[in-house]
């Protein structure tokens, strides 16, 4: 899944200060950056301490050249860690979110990454760990701080037991986003179950509303579906095998139906016309807005890109995908958080240094409430009662389904290793367009997984 929190906050605080209210590059060493990359720096005095002090860069992702809420938000954290902590420097290299994934493949592979990097988790961080580059940060219960954020959060960091990273922005579950008037004027509620869903898309048909929006023109989008389907079916487990890259794990059953689901709902007429053209950014959003489509599956920055004086008014539904087989439906799917890692590079002082930003900010109510304010949903305990504004009640809604969700998958484009990305979103168009039977998708992916480093 493509989007973030950097671009929710940025466009939900446009909106909210609009409306009145709160709120809501290239680098060559790990110590420098391009004109693309901004830092956080404060200057530091002598400790008063005997624990080791240290000078260190964290690279971290952004959408908004480093100037959006949450990348300030960020900054602001660092400055006051080097204010509470003489002898320690932390700097916030910001890198664009298109550039990081190569920058840091490329600095890893020559020995030069930063002592602590921005990381999704999943397949691309776990392939880090398999060649030493990442300090295991311990469990729940050798690094207490970790239980200070959300369980189903820390997933997509955690590989033999130990955790590797540690959440830096907000969750982004994916929803189903509905309006709200179409529903209530075709005496409708939103459905619970696959054969309420079913029935639902058929009623909205013959009113002659698009029943959903679907922006497979990006590709992404599909795969939502793909996610939650095969969750619902046959659990967290199966998509666990696709990370382990078990043998024949495209082949699980679950797998098999959820596809062969997806192929029903594009016969039956489900989505938009010209859905597979169709785009997320403006396109999408305004079919569910104008009221021509009802709903659509997408992640919680949905909320910030929609219609905002829609959004703000609360004619947006927000609700769960349905329940199909015997997985729990309130498993989540979509992006747990984006994280921090700490690399094997940096020395036992930044290794310390680094861990007591962690444990000191990261993991404090006053970074959550920082995060409230840049629009995120925050990761960590005891942050519901944070949210005020035009957006607080689908903000408690999102938290509260974090906190209680059994399992909380990471999207698959990121979970999984980098090389299975194409492939995979390549073949999931060809079934939604019809033109790929569920077999020979997973021969496909088979095939691809057999060869994947």
């Amino acid at each position: 899944m493509r989007s973030s929190s950097r671009a929710l906050a940025a466009v939900a605080l446009a909106a909210a200060v609009a409306t009145g209210a709160a709120a809501c590059s290239s680098s060559s060493s790990s110590t420098t950056s391009s004109s693309s990359s901004s830092s956080a720096t404060s200057a530091a005095s002598g400790s008063s301490s005997a624990a080791a002090t240290a000078n260190l860069t964290i690279w971290a992702d952004t959408t908004s050249g480093g100037t959006g809420p949450s990348d300030l938000a960020l900054k602001a954290l660092a400055q006051s860690f080097n204010a509470s902590h003489p002898g320690d420097n932390i700097t916030v290299d910001f890198i664009s979110d298109a550039n990081i994934k190569t920058q840091l493949q490329t600095a890893m592979g020559a020995g030069n990454e930063p002592p602590v990097f921005w990381t999704w988790g999943g397949g691309v961080l776990d392939q880090y760990i398999k060649a030493g580059k990442v300090v295991p940060l311990g469990t729940t219960s050798t690094a207490t701080y970790l239980s200070n954020f959300l369980p189903s959060t820390l997933g997509a960091v955690t590989f033999n037991g130990q955790v590797y990273g540690v959440p830096v922005e907000g969750t982004q579950p994916v929803y189903f986003f509905y309006n709200k008037q179409v529903f209530s004027d075709n005496h409708l509620t939103f459905p619970t179950t696959w054969s309420g869903l079913l029935s639902t898309i058929s009623t909205l048909k013959a009113k002659g509303i698009a029943p959903i929006s679907l922006a497979e023109g990006g590709q992404w989008p599909g795969l939502m579906y793909l996610e939650y389907l095969t969750d619902r079916i046959g659990g967290p487990s199966v998509a666990k095998a696709l990370q382990d890259n078990a043998p024949d794990a495209w082949k699980n059953p679950a797998i098999t139906e959820a596809l062969t689901d997806i192929q029903a709902l594009a016969k039956a007429g489900a989505f938009n016309k010209g859905f597979d053209s169709t785009q997320f950014n403006g396109q999408s959003d305004a079919l569910v807005t104008s009221g021509k489509a009802a709903m659509q599956l997408m992640g919680d920055w949905d909320l910030g890109s929609a219609n905002q004086t829609f959004v703000n008014a609360g004619k947006m539904g927000m609700a769960a995908f349905p329940s199909v087989g015997s997985g729990d439906p309130a498993d989540l799917a979509g992006n747990t958080a984006t994280y921090l890692s700490i690399s094997t590079a940096a020395s036992p002082a930044q290794q310390a240094v680094a861990k007591e930003f962690f444990s000191s900010a990261l993991a404090s109510s006053d970074y959550a409430k920082k995060q409230v304010a840049a629009n995120e949903v925050p990761v960590t305990t005891g942050a519901d009662s944070y949210f005020t504004g035009p957006l607080a009640a689908y903000q408690k809604q999102i938290y509260a389904s974090v906190q209680n969700a059994p399992s909380f998958t990471y999207s698959w484009d990121q979970m999984l290793v980098p090389s299975l990305g194409t492939p995979m979103l390549t073949n999931l168009q060809k079934i939604f367009d019809q033109t790929e039977t569920p077999a020979q998708f997973e021969a496909a992916m088979t095939t691809a997984a057999a060869s994947a480093s």
